[in-house]
């Protein structure tokens, strides 16, 4: 085969093939050959380009090949791919295409990009006061606590519904449960329990109880009285005690304190103050009134001669010592350190000098005390100081005692006569770019600059890692910020907006608006249709006024103007097939465009349709409470009246009350007794 020319790129280098069949490096780019012998030339089809879409074209012999960007095909990538099919939207989604994407739009009650997800309506929880979340699609149910009930378990089911509580009681509600105020005399959870006022036994003093409704009646025994036996009947008045006795009540009983010179049961006989003889130690007694008078013997003295006269008062004793009394005299017994007579005399203990080591001796009592030279102590001046003890070296180190001195071996990070120095690791400072440095033992750590980490703040941080751009945003890194370019429908520094379609609200009279991605749903209210609610429905196509009658629109609503004769919301009456009119048994009387009733005992109004407040003004005396009937009413009295309208002070003293010939006064809901002379008590049963 004949030599073959080549040329690679632009550059004049040429070099001869031998063999045309041989491989030729896929880096070689082969713009055009020739043969010598032939002289044609290869056409290259790919200029122009004939790859669409962004398409890369790869150049043959009198054809072309193109590789395509994601999201085309066909021969010359003209084709874009259908994402669409099949449709990836999940749950009832459509889906849109894009360029090697898509885009779904989801039904109620589901999102995500393929729609996969079933939106969990149950977060956040809208059960309330405790009730359970069960989520469905674009749905929920709860199950509410016991207590509670409505579709959110928002109401607190009424207790007091139909009342509990008895004879009188007032309940109030709670959760699931009721308490109840209970009129006085009774108790119980439902006021159910009539209170027993005997228990416990309100009677004192063996006293014996009575129960009535709320109250008691005591019957007392001997030498009690009261309402509850609660007085001990005084014996003491009068006084029985003579000559200035003071009495003491008891049951039935007293008991007399004499004054002094005074005895017998009330105080009547004068004591001899001289038998027997008061006077101690062999004095003489001479008797007075309540009174006596001692002579007393040499030695004692006192009242009665009880006191043996005290020789060791004032205490002739000196410094501490202790006196023992004798007969006209007295002997010291000396503290430690004293001695003398009257222990006057202070020993001398630096006599002969204790203390050691050159130490100075100052005489104290019974004691001394040394002043030593430096580099001892002790109470002798016996012990050599360590000054290593306590070890006076900081930080670990090491002490070595001396002679009223010591030196302290460092660990490594600390210097100073007492290792007191921590060496300043950050000298110079090892953090870079902007870094803090904090000193350690041996060693530093550093408080790097926002975007930096590392040991010594070395490195640059990248902020995009990982990607906080949500939502399909793309992130650039920057000096510890990063900058997202948000996809269609989002915004935020992150992204993590999705932009509200609903600010402003395009949903037109009254309209809610339901947020999309890029998109909105209106919700329209009654009477208006459209996708922004601009519609007004037309309530009058068809026209549902019967019977002749003009329809006017309105909103979600309409007027019928009804021809002669025929009447009702939408004209479907014929007036002459009327009901009726008068109520509660009235009689009517036909005119012309209109009627009259007569209506019977205890109503009134055009059409006899008002019952007459019977309790209107109120007709019930004495504080008594009104019901109205029809013609009629019911009172129901406060204590104390009866009769049709409470007219009547109930009797209360018949029968009567009071006991043992007591005369009763009348009150409202009560009585009074006069009793008789020798009784007593509310009813005279004392």
């Amino acid at each position: 085969m004949n030599s073959v020319e080549k040329r690679v790129g632009i550059s004049s280098l040429c070099f001869s093939i031998q063999n045309f069949s041989a491989v030729i490096p896929k880096s070689c780019v082969i713009l055009e050959y020739k043969d010598s012998t032939s002289n044609e030339a290869n056409i290259d089809d790919c200029t122009p380009n004939p790859c669409q879409n962004g398409g890369t074209c790869a150049d043959g012999v009198n054809t072309h090949t193109c590789t395509c960007v994601d999201g085309y095909d066909g021969a010359n990538c003209e084709n874009n791919i259908d994402d669409c099919d099949p449709n990836p939207c999940q749950n009832g989604g459509t889906c849109a295409d894009g360029v090697n994407s898509h885009t779904c739009t989801c039904v109620d009650g589901y999102d995500g990009a393929n729609c996969e997800n079933n939106i969990d309506d149950c977060t956040p929880n809208p059960c309330q006061n405790g009730g359970t979340c069960a989520d469905g699609v674009n749905t929920h149910t709860c199950t509410c606590v016991d207590g509670y009930d409505g579709a959110n378990c928002e109401n607190n089911i009424d207790d007091c519904d139909p009342n509990p509580c008895q004879n009188g009681g007032t309940c109030a509600d709670g959760v699931n449960t009721h308490t109840c105020t209970c009129v006085d005399g009774y108790d119980g959870a439902n006021c159910e329990n009539n209170i027993d006022d005997c228990d416990p036994n309100p009677c004192q003093n063996g006293g014996t109880c009575a129960d009535g409704v709320n109250t008691h009646t005591c019957t007392c025994v001997d030498g009690y009285d009261g309402a509850n036996c609660e007085n001990n009947i005084d014996d003491c008045t009068p006084n029985p005690c003579q000559n200035g006795g003071t009495c003491a009540d008891g049951i039935n009983t007293h008991t007399c304190t004499c004054v002094d010179g005074y005895d017998g049961a009330n105080c009547e006989n004068n004591i001899d103050d001289c038998d027997p003889n008061p006077c101690q130690n062999d004095g003489a007694c001479a008797d007075g009134v309540n009174s006596h008078t001692c002579t007393c013997v040499d030695g004692y003295d006192g009242v009665n001669c009880e006191n043996n006269i005290d020789d060791c008062t004032p205490n002739p004793c000196q410094n501490g010592g202790t006196c023992a009394d004798g007969v006209n005299t007295h002997t010291c017994t000396c503290v430690d350190g004293y001695d003398g007579d009257n222990c006057e005399n202070n020993i001398d203990d630096c006599d002969p000098n204790p203390c050691q080591n050159g130490g100075t001796c100052a005489d104290g009592v019974n004691t001394h005390t040394c002043t030593c030279v430096d580099g001892y102590d002790g109470a002798n001046c016996e012990n050599n100081i360590d000054d290593c003890d306590p070890n006076p070296c900081q930080n670990g180190g090491t002490c070595a005692d001396g002679v009223n001195t010591h030196t302290c071996t460092c660990v490594d990070g600390y210097d100073g006569a007492n290792c007191e120095n921590n060496i300043d690791d950050c000298t110079p400072n090892p953090c870079q770019n902007g870094g803090t440095c904090a000193d350690g033992v041996n060693t530093h750590t550093c408080t790097c600059v926002d975007g930096y980490d590392g040991d010594n703040c070395e490195n640059n941080i990248d902020d995009c890692d990982p990607n906080p751009c949500q939502n399909g945003g793309t992130c650039a890194d920057g000096d510890n910020s990063h900058t997202c370019t948000c996809v269609d429908g989002y915004d935020g520094a992150n992204c993590d907006n999705n932009i509200d379609d609903c600010t402003p609200n395009p949903c037109q009279n009254g309209g809610t608006c339901a947020d999309g991605v890029n998109t909105h749903t209106c919700t329209c209210v009654d009477g208006y249709d459209g996708s922004n609610c601009e519609n007004n429905i037309d309530d009058c196509d068809p026209n549902p006024c019967q019977n002749g009658g003009t329809c006017a629109d309105g909103v979600n609503t309409h007027t019928c103007t009804c021809v002669d004769g025929y009447d009702g919301a939408n004209c479907e009456n014929n007036m002459m097939n009327a009901p009726e009119p008068c109520q509660n048994g009235g009689t009517c009387a036909d005119g012309v465009n209109t009627h009259t009733c007569t209506c019977v005992d205890g109503y009134d109004g055009a059409n006899c349709e008002n019952n007459i407040d019977d309790c209107d003004p109120n007709p019930c005396q004495n504080g008594g409470t009104c019901a109205d009937g029809v013609n009629t009413h019911t009172c129901t009295c406060v204590d104390g009246y009866d009769g049709a309208n409470c007219e009547n002070n109930i009797d209360d003293c018949d029968p009567n009350p009071c006991q043992n010939g007591g005369t009763c006064a009348d009150g409202v809901n009560s009585h009074t007794c006069t009793c008789v002379d020798g009784y007593d008590g509310a009813k005279c049963e004392n």
